[in-house]
């Protein structure tokens, strides 16, 4: 079995892999900087899915640094 502090250190880190790059490119494409339509997704804006990245990024960040 997995140790605890393991897995909430791999969630810790899997939440701030995601959210850096997707933060940067977020606020890139916000300010024009950078293009966003490759993450469009079934007709969703490239916005919103890189902000649901980031997002997701936060809550795996936030789970990870859990001190139970």
């Amino acid at each position: 079995m997995i140790p605890r502090r393991f897995l909430l250190r791999a969630l810790l880190g899997a939440g701030v892999i995601f959210l850096v790059p997707a933060t940067i490119w977020l606020l890139g494409g916000m300010l024009g900087l950078l293009p966003t339509d490759g993450a469009a997704i079934a007709g969703y804006s490239g916005l919103r899915v890189i902000g649901s990245v980031a997002v997701s990024g936060c809550l795996l960040a936030a789970i990870g640094s859990a001190d139970i």
